[in-house]
This record gives C-alpha cells, sequence and structure tokens, in this order.
C-alpha cells in the first residue's frame, strides 16, 4: 500500500493496515480508500469448509483489524469510493447494498457511506461531472425508496425498490 500511494495511485482497494503515514499522504494527495469490507465480512460469515482452509483462517484472524483501519482511515478523512469485490465468493452483484451497511459498521456515517457509493465512486472515475449526484446538467440516476437511507443506509436494499437510470424508471 505504501508504495502504491506514494507513486500516486487514485485508489487503494481494501486498505488493510493502512499506516499512519499512509492515511496522512492519501487524504493530502486526495486519494481514494475503496474498502470492499463485504469481501472480507462474507469469507468469515459463509467461508468455512468453502474456500481454502487457510484463506478462511486468515480472514478471521484479520478482519477485527481490516475493520479498525478503515475505521481510523474514515475518521481522518479519506476519501471513500464504494466497492465489493462482487463477483467473487458469495458476493452477488445484487448484494452490494451489503456494503453500504459494512462502511457504517466500520464507522462511516449514513451520509458518509451513501457518498461513497454515489459522488466518492463518480470521483474516483473522473465521471462526477456527470454522475453521481443529483444536480442540474448532470444525469438522473437514483433509486425511490420506502425508508430513508440516511436514517436506515440498510433501506437501500429494499428489494423492490424503484430504479431510476438517466431520469428513466428501469424497474
Amino acid at each position: 500500500i505504501h508504495y502504491a500511494v506514494v507513486a500516486g495511485v487514485d485508489s487503494v482497494e481494501h486498505g488493510f493496515y493502512l499506516d499512519e503515514d499512509d492515511l496522512a499522504l492519501m487524504k493530502k494527495q486526495g486519494t481514494f480508500l475503496s474498502p470492499t469490507l463485504t469481501a472480507g465480512r462474507t469469507i468469515v460469515v459463509h467461508g468455512k469448509d468453502v474456500v481454502p482452509e487457510f484463506s478462511y483462517r486468515k480472514m478471521c484472524a484479520v478482519v477485527d483489524d481490516f475493520y479498525n483501519h478503515v475505521g481510523h482511515a474514515i475518521k481522518e478523512g479519506v476519501k471513500l469510493a464504494m466497492g465489493t469485490d462482487a463477483g467473487t465468493y458469495f458476493n452477488r452483484f445484487s448484494d452490494t447494498p451489503n456494503e453500504l451497511v459494512e462502511l457504517v459498521r466500520a464507522g462511516a456515517t449514513n451520509y458518509q457511506a451513501l457518498r461513497a457509493g454515489g459522488l466518492g465512486s463518480a470521483e474516483l472515475l473522473k465521471v462526477d461531472q456527470e454522475y453521481g449526484s443529483l444536480e442540474v446538467g448532470k444525469y438522473a440516476d437514483f433509486l425511490v425508496l420506502r425508508e430513508n437511507p440516511l436514517e436506515n443506509v440498510a433501506a437501500v436494499g429494499q428489494k423492490d425498490k424503484q430504479v431510476y437510470q438517466h431520469g428513466l424508471r428501469k424497474f
């Protein structure tokens, strides 16, 4: 991680064992952290006797540190983007909203988690002039939910939500 941040990467995925110097440099340079907490959590919860034993034991041993280091990055003000490693063990694309819940578990506010999934990710991908927030001149991609995700971030996982892409209802 250290050498990648020094080299000026745009983002760090996972963020295991970020140290104080790396966090300070990430904040100074505007380097994003995309924690993918779901990837680690699901291995611990569902991986016994499914993933290779060494992978399962390794994740069980480090998952708490993972959350603590991500929480520290959040407290230090490192920019967040959202990733999940969807498509890997136990990480279905349809479970992507779970990453918001895990970000909150690590110490993000509901707003910070939602921003990571929207504008933060758009900024990282350098498409924030067109996507990531509801503003005049941007594509209107949004969800209609029964609950306010600022009060309950898990609301984004609502199964029958209305999805709008470019202002048109998709489902």
